[in-house]
């Protein structure tokens, strides 16, 4: 296929890329490709370490920056577009979710971590030129994979990475090979080589040619010494657009709860399974962030009663993250939402004095406050988040309490964004070919 062609799937986002030689045993089973996900033992779902709540806001930030050139066309605020930067990239945030892949010939597995709003995946490289993190399996030597190749700096996977990563790429004059740099608003960083390999997703199923980025500088706090992150969203040379082709434009996530089991990642159409299985919401289309996962929020109850705000406060974009851990929402619904949770917590638990962390959390453990209201979630097509305790709930930074699990959006912008928190054991189907996300209780089994 011309590289003419392949630019022009990009920039229409939502078309199909080339063909990818994916060779399989044996027919893929009806969910797809499967990989379990995993929690790394330091995520903790809380708020006790200042270093993952500060990651987790950075990363709220920074989503809002992406969209604020919509949100200001679509008048919803008044925010002055000329003070954002262009190519701010969102940060790698706490919510602590990994999968592992297999890459090179002979196949070496990794720990990625998951990431719906970035679409690059990288991984650390041997010589680590520069620097590369502690991690928890060795590091991928790319001279010791019969399968490995660099792309040149006229191929047209180097033409795609300023939309993709948000950053020009560079060429090393030298050996002329693509050079990447996949910046993140938090400060970390990774830098490196553009390249193909063979990756394994199981043993009957892989992919020749994947596209990612050889890291030879690699800054940040990689809290969970994975190799590097796996790119999700919205992209064609993200990890769900280079297997599109084959198996459709669509993947299924469950995100497991602290310590829980059956957590998973699936990709392509027979991900999604039975349709009736699901709650659908439209996907809203964005030209300005199109790699973002938007949805239209309609409506909260607490206890089953609506927050007492005008619907007018609920047209905000809205972004389904897997990387954010909490939910924030805008100064026009949180505090409404915090006044009445609070109201009928404070029957049953004392509530804690309000301090810098959360002004909405009560004297106890996640195992001993059991008594909470349900709180739901009401997306336009009929979709909703039934939340209970473990998805309302997170640890305080004071030890023996648990707060609210929604947070202040950042800097006063009308956004909401739906973390992974409220999404767990949700089996949330990204339907991308038909523009839209499903939800489906009890997924994690």
């Amino acid at each position: 296929m011309s590289s003419v062609w392949f630019l022009v799937v990009h920039f229409l986002l939502l078309a199909l890329i080339s063909p990818i030689a994916v060779s399989q045993a044996s027919t893929h089973d009806v969910d797809g490709i499967h990989l379990n996900i995993y929690r790394h033992a330091k995520s903790n779902s809380s708020l006790s370490s200042k270093s993952f709540a500060y990651y987790d806001k950075e990363r709220a930030k920074a989503l809002c920056l992406k969209l604020a050139h919509y949100v200001a066309a679509d008048n919803t605020t008044s925010i002055s577009t000329s003070q954002l930067p262009v190519k701010s990239m969102v940060a790698l945030g706490g919510s602590g979710f990994y999968t592992k892949i297999g890459l090179g010939t002979p196949t070496n597995y990794y720990s990625m971590d998951i990431d719906s709003a970035n679409a690059f995946t990288w991984l650390q490289c041997l010589p680590c030129s520069k620097h590369c993190h502690a991690q928890e399996n060795s590091i991928f030597d790319p001279h010791t994979s019969q399968t490995h190749k660099y792309f040149s700096c006229a191929s047209s996977q180097c033409s795609l990475l300023k939309i993709t990563t948000g950053s020009d790429p560079s060429c090393d004059a030298t050996s002329n090979v693509c050079e990447y740099q996949q910046n993140y608003q938090d400060g970390s960083y990774s830098t490196g080589y553009l390249s193909q390999d063979l990756l394994t997703l199981s043993q009957s199923q892989t992919l020749s040619g994947f596209v990612y980025g050889c890291g030879q500088d690699n800054r940040g706090d990689f809290y969970g010494r994975s190799a590097g992150v796996l790119g999700l969203a919205r992209d064609s040379l993200s990890m769900v657009g280079q297997l599109s082709s084959k198996f459709g434009y669509a993947f299924t996530y469950c995100l497991p709860t602290e310590g829980g089991q059956g957590g998973f990642l699936s990709f392509g159409s027979n991900s999604l399974g039975t349709p009736s299985a699901y709650k659908f919401t439209p996907l809203i289309q964005n030209s300005n962030s199109p790699t973002l996962y938007l949805v239209t929020l309609t409506g909260i109850t607490v206890a089953g009663k609506p927050l007492a705000v005008s619907v007018s406060n609920y047209k905000i974009p809205t972004i389904l993250d897997s990387g954010a851990a909490v939910t924030n929402l805008p100064a026009s619904l949180l505090p409404t939402l915090r006044t009445t949770f609070a109201q009928i917590m404070s029957k049953k638990y004392k509530k804690v004095p309000a301090s810098g962390g959360s002004d909405t959390c009560f004297y106890g453990s996640l195992s001993s406050v059991t008594e909470v209201p349900e709180i739901k979630l009401l997306f336009d097509g009929g979709a909703d988040l039934t939340l209970g305790a473990n998805n309302i709930l997170i640890k305080g930074q004071i030890a023996g309490t648990v707060c609210l699990a929604f947070d202040l959006t950042p800097n006063n912008y009308e956004i909401g964004i739906i973390g992974s928190q409220q999404q767990l054991t949700f089996k949330v189907a990204y339907d991308i070919s038909n523009s839209r996300v499903g939800f489906a209780a009890g997924g994690c089994t």
